[in-house]
């Protein structure tokens, strides 16, 4: 594969297919280390140490069972980790359809 000059490198980044340079790899919760979680936007230590707690007593069937066990998560953050990539079972978050009255 052929090599730009460093000076062309930001017109080679600008060839890459639409969308390419956002895309975020998927993270599966039920097999991610303490780094993995601690590497996206809104996990911290002390979060990341409750996943994993609440993960070990059994693994996540969903987001709403996410939801229910770890306190400090509500839908904004989940809505955000699932856009940096995050997922459960394979799945991204999807807030619930708003409750008619």
């Amino acid at each position: 594969m052929a090599r730009l000059p460093l000076a062309l490198l930001p017109l080679g980044l600008l060839l890459l297919p639409l969308g390419a340079q956002a895309q975020s790899p998927l993270l599966e919760l039920n097999q991610a280390d303490r780094a993995e979680l601690e590497s996206l936007p809104g996990i911290g230590p002390q979060l990341a140490e409750r996943l994993l707690a609440e993960r070990a007593r059994a693994p996540f069937n969903d987001w709403p069972d996410l939801l229910r066990r770890v306190r400090g998560l509500g839908p904004s953050l989940s809505r955000r980790l699932s856009g940096a990539g995050l997922r459960i079972n394979g799945q991204a978050y999807e807030a619930p359809a708003p409750q008619e009255r």
